[in-house]
């Protein structure tokens, strides 16, 4: 009778998955130089001298710090949008193409994709950081659109409730709009009619 011993296959599958560990490359929480930050994200090394002169948090202690760099940069370059050509794409072009990314995430909120107030936060951060009142138009619209398409006038109440966040931003920039649109001494006089 041969023997057979039950745990030399539990052996064998702990080393290969300690071989597949050990292959597997390490993403490290920072850098010890900006030498090795520039090599590993893929990034020419003077634009990371660059963000540390503009204050950039990642840069402590002589580590850099990955994450946070890239949260920073991707910061940056959101707030460029507003104000200046980002990455070779024109103004006009940068707006056509946050408006096309507004209009998507609210889609995704319809498609089950993203939460409503997911696809909200996203959106008020993009819009905040553009700076642009013609993208904050976009998106008061595209909001009021979604909630005419999920919720009924008689369920503004039940919108409300649902969606509190959503529903208040979207209350005070339609009254922000009809103020621009009309004047304040229309809105007093419309706002005093409806109550």
């Amino acid at each position: 009778m041969k023997k057979t011993c039950s745990h030399a296959s539990h052996t064998h599958l702990a080393r290969a998955v300690d071989t597949e560990r050990q292959s597997m490359p390490k993403q490290t929480a920072y850098f010890d130089s900006q030498a090795s930050a520039a090599a590993a994200l893929k990034i020419d090394i003077y634009e990371l001298r660059e963000a540390k002169r503009q204050g950039c948090p990642a840069f402590r202690s002589g580590r850099v710090y990955g994450d946070e760099y890239l949260d920073w940069r991707q910061a940056r370059e959101l707030q460029t949008v507003g104000s200046v050509a980002a990455n070779g794409i024109g103004i006009e072009e940068g707006r056509s193409i946050i408006a096309q990314t507004i209009r998507l995430l609210i889609a995704c909120a319809n498609l089950g994709v993203l939460t409503p107030d997911q696809s909200f936060d996203f959106c008020r951060t993009i819009v905040e950081a553009a700076d642009d009142p013609d993208l904050r138009e976009v998106f008061r619209r595209t909001l009021g659109a979604w909630v005419e398409f999920n919720f009924s006038e008689i369920a503004e109440a039940k919108a409300r409730k649902a969606h509190p966040k959503v529903m208040s931003w979207l209350r005070s920039e339609n009254k922000a709009w009809f103020r621009r649109e009309y004047g304040s001494s229309e809105f007093e006089t419309k706002t005093q009619a409806n109550l």
